[in-house]
C-alpha cells in the first residue's frame, strides 16, 4: 500500500501517528506523511519522511480565547448546559482554519503520490476531506477518548466550504472516517460515530535520551512527576496556575517530586529544594513515569494515555476543553482524581495527590488498566486490518468489509 498520514500543525497532533506509521513502513509499505512546514523537522526527527502542505499559522493567535471546557455527563443528562461551555466547531474556528490553509496542497500531494488509504487525526478535518477527494478510506486514529463527539458541528457550514474548494461531494466527506481506531481500554471511551479497532497505545513523546538518573534504582520515597503540556505554555493559559506555589507545595510531601516543563514554564520557579528534581534536557514522559507513582498533569490525551500505559495513578487539573473530558473519563474508571471545575489551587493540588499515594484503590486500577492497554493489539497487529480495509474497497464494497 501506499499511505498518506496527515496531522495539522501541531506536534502533540502528530506523536500518536508515529507507532502506526512505523509499523506499515516495517510490514513494506510506503509511507508519507504531510503537515504544515513548521512540523517538517518534528516529522524527520521521527524518522519518517515529511511532505510540507499549506501555511504556517499562528497556534496561539488561531486559538486564543476560543477553547472552553466540554459539558459535563451530568449537565448533559439534566437539561442544564450553560450557554457558555456549549462546545462548537463553527465555520470560523481554529480547527476549520488549520484544515484550509493545508486543504489545497494536501489534496494536489495526494493526486501525485496516489495512496491507497489516508490516516488522519482527530481534529484534521482536511485529512477526511482529502480522502474523499481522493476516493480512498479514510482511517482515523484516535489519540484518547474521542472529545470530538461531545461537539456539535454542522456540515453544511463547516465542512461544506472544505469540499467545495477541492471540488468534493459533501455527502462523500466521512468527518469520522470509514474505521477508528481505538487507543483505549474498556470504559474510558465514549460511543463512536463510526466502525472502529482497537489498537494498543504505543508511547511516542519526541526524540529523547535516557538521563543517567533514570539507569539508577529509584528513590525510597514516592516519585512524583508533575508536566504541564506545550500546548499552555504556547496559548499562555497556563498562567491561571501557580506553577511555583504548585511546585513549593509538592515538594513539602515525602516524595521526589520530578518536573518535566516546558522551558517558557521554569520562570519564577526560583532556588528548588533537594527533593525537586528539574531535567535540563528535554524528558519523555515514556522514560520517567514507569518509575513514578503519580503523574500530576492538565489532562491532555497524550499525557493521560503515556500514564495509563504505564500504570500510574493520575491527578488532573484541567484548564480546557478536552482535559475537562478526558479528567472525566479517566475519574469515571477510577484511575485518576481531578479538580472538577480546573481550578488552579496549589494546596488542593497536594491534598488529591496525598490522597492518591495514600490510597491503595488507584494504583491497583492503573496497574490493571495498563495490563488491558498491553494486552490491545499493537500497531503490527493492526495493519492487516488496514491491508483488508484497502483490498475490500478495491473490489467496491466498502460496507462488507470484514473489520
Amino acid at each position: 500500500m501506499r499511505v498518506l498520514v496527515t496531522s495539522w500543525g501541531w506536534r502533540s497532533h502528530f506523536y500518536p501517528l508515529v507507532p502506526l506509521a512505523w509499523a506499515l513502513r516495517a510490514a513494506g509499505h510506503e509511507v508519507l506523511v504531510a503537515s504544515q512546514p513548521g512540523m517538517t523537522d518534528i516529522i524527520t526527527g521521527a524518522g519518517l519522511p515529511a511532505v510540507a502542505v499549506g501555511e504556517d499559522l499562528d497556534f496561539a493567535e488561531v486559538f486564543g480565547g476560543r477553547i472552553g471546557r466540554v459539558a459535563t455527563r451530568a449537565e448533559r443528562a439534566r437539561g442544564t448546559v450553560p450557554e457558555s461551555v456549549q462546545p462548537a466547531v463553527t465555520a470560523d474556528g481554529g480547527v476549520v482554519r488549520f484544515a484550509t490553509a493545508m486543504l489545497g496542497d494536501l489534496v494536489a500531494l495526494g493526486r501525485e503520490f496516489g495512496p491507497d488509504l489516508v490516516v488522519f487525526e482527530p481534529q484534521n478535518l482536511a485529512g477526511a476531506v482529502t480522502a474523499a477527494a481522493l476516493g480512498v478510506p479514510g482511517v482515523r486514529q484516535l489519540w484518547g477518548p474521542d472529545e470530538t463527539t461531545q461537539l456539535e458541528l454542522d456540515r453544511l457550514s463547516v465542512l461544506g466550504p472544505l469540499a467545495e474548494q477541492v471540488g468534493v461531494d459533501l455527502a462523500d466527506v466521512r468527518q469520522a472516517g470509514d474505521l477508528l481506531l481505538d487507543p483505549c481500554p474498556p470504559g474510558l471511551q465514549v460511543r463512536l460515530a463510526a466502525p472502529s479497532e482497537p489498537v494498543r497505545f504505543v508511547p511516542y513523546n519526541g526524540p529523547t535520551v535516557l538521563p543517567d538518573w533514570l539507569r539508577r534504582p529509584p528513590p525510597d520515597r514516592p516519585r512524583v512527576c508533575l508536566t504541564w503540556g506545550t500546548m499552555m505554555a504556547s496559548l499562555g493559559i497556563d498562567s491561571a496556575l501557580d506553577l511555583p506555589g504548585l511546585v513549593a507545595e509538592l515538594a513539602g510531601l515525602d516524595i521526589e517530586l520530578v518536573l518535566a516543563l516546558h522551558p517558557a514554564q521554569l520562570e519564577g520557579l526560583g532556588e528548588l529544594p533537594d527533593n525537586v528534581r528539574l531535567p535540563r534536557t528535554p524528558l519523555a514522559l515514556q522514560l520517567v513515569l514507569p518509575s513514578c507513582q503519580a503523574l500530576v498533569h492538565q489532562g491532555g490525551a497524550g499525557s493521560m494515555m503515556t500514564a495509563l500505559a504505564a500504570g500510574v495513578g493520575q491527578v488532573v487539573v484541567p484548564l480546557v476543553s478536552d482535559q475537562h473530558f478526558n479528567a472525566e473519563r479517566l475519574v469515571g474508571i477510577g484511575a485518576g482524581l481531578s479538580l472538577p471545575d480546573g481550578a488552579a489551587r496549589p494546596a488542593e493540588v497536594r491534598r488529591l495527590v496525598t490522597d492518591l499515594l495514600a490510597d491503595s484503590r488507584i494504583p491497583r486500577r492503573a496497574a490493571e488498566l495498563a495490563e488491558q492497554v498491553a494486552a490491545m493489539p499493537s500497531p503490527a497487529q493492526v495493519v492487516p486490518v488496514l491491508e483488508r480495509l484497502c483490498s475490500t474497497t478495491r473490489t467496491g464494497s466498502l460496507s462488507g468489509a470484514p473489520l
